[in-house]
């Protein structure tokens, strides 16, 4: 008798099916790289920043000057546009432009899916006073994603002694809570 063998490879059913459960798990895993992309970019974006404050703090204490951060129009003048690249520059005069022209350093503005809001009261700058504190009112930053629901709002202040500290919404509501009840919003 003689023995029956199968012809190999796949009937159109099973390589219809391979084809289903690839496409299925392909768009589980762009789903998750793209929300670990935006998260690593969330945070590359507040180190930035947080290192950003640091170095314009450092700068004030060091050189014994008053030192401004803020984005600069097109005339070197401090304006409250923070998708503007942000300059820090020492600012002895106090008169929000860089003494000399000299722009000690310098971050490009965030990108889509974020954006920066300043807390200034229209102001648009932050400096430091000579021994490294925050010099004349206070103010913060926002760091608003494009979609609330998909990434994180994250609240950026400098405090009295000019400490850079960072709150986020952790429970996605679109608010952050501060402690002495005010409320964030993008």
């Amino acid at each position: 008798m003689p023995i029956q063998t199968r012809p190999a490879g796949f009937t159109l059913l099973e390589l219809v099916i391979t084809i289903a459960i690839l496409g299925i798990v392909a768009s589980l895993a762009a789903q998750g790289w793209n929300a670990a992309f935006e998260r690593s970019r969330h945070l590359t974006i507040l180190d930035s920043y947080h290192n950003f404050f640091a170095f314009a703090r450092w700068a004030a204490a060091s050189q014994r000057s008053l030192v401004t951060i803020c984005p600069l129009s097109e005339q070197h003048k401090c304006v409250d546009d923070w998708q503007r690249p942000v300059s820090v520059f020492m600012d002895a005069n106090n008169d929000k432009q860089p003494d000399n022209g000299k722009i000690l350093k310098q971050v490009q503005p965030v990108q889509h899916p974020f954006k920066m809001r300043s807390r200034t009261a229209g102001r648009g700058y932050f400096q430091f006073n000579e021994r490294g504190f925050a010099y004349g009112s206070l103010g913060s930053l926002v760091l608003c994603p494009a979609n609330v629901e998909t990434a994180t709002m994250t609240y950026m202040a400098v405090n009295m002694v000019g400490r850079f500290r960072v709150q986020s919404d952790e429970d996605g509501d679109g608010v952050i809570r501060l402690r002495w009840g005010g409320r964030i919003s993008c």
